[in-house]
C-alpha cells in the first residue's frame, strides 16, 4: 500500500517510495531526510509534517547536493481524500517540488 503525501486541504498529490516523494503519476520530485524536504536537485522545499509537506516558519532551510533521480514509479492511483483535516496554520508547499518555474507560476 502507498504511502500518500497529501495537501494542506487534505487531497491526495502524491506517494512516498522509500525516501523519495513522487508525483501521481509516479515521477519523482524530491526526497525526505529526517524532516527536511529537498527536491532532487537539492534545494530546500519545507518540512515533512503529518503526511503534508508544509512551509515552517521555525525550520531552518538550507540545500543538500543533488541526487540522481530515481525511476519513474507505477502511480499507486489518486488515493482518497483525508476524512478530517486539520488546520496547523502552515502553508501547504508541495507545489515547490516541481521547481523554481512551477513555484513561481504558483504565486
Amino acid at each position: 500500500m502507498a504511502m500518500y503525501v497529501y495537501s494542506t486541504g487534505g487531497a491526495p498529490v502524491g506517494f512516498v517510495y522509500e525516501t523519495f516523494i513522487h508525483d501521481l503519476d509516479g515521477i519523482p520530485l524530491g526526497r525526505i531526510l529526517g524532516s527536511r524536504v529537498h527536491r532532487i536537485d537539492g534545494a530546500y522545499v519545507g518540512e515533512w509534517f503529518k503526511e503534508t509537506v508544509v512551509d515552517r516558519p521555525t525550520a531552518r532551510p538550507r540545500a543538500i547536493p543533488p541526487v540522481s533521480a530515481p525511476p519513474r514509479r507505477p502511480s499507486p492511483g489518486t488515493g482518497t481524500p483525508r476524512r478530517i483535516v486539520v488546520d496547523y496554520g502552515y502553508p501547504d508547499a508541495f507545489h515547490l517540488l516541481y521547481g523554481p518555474a512551477a513555484a513561481e507560476a504558483a504565486e
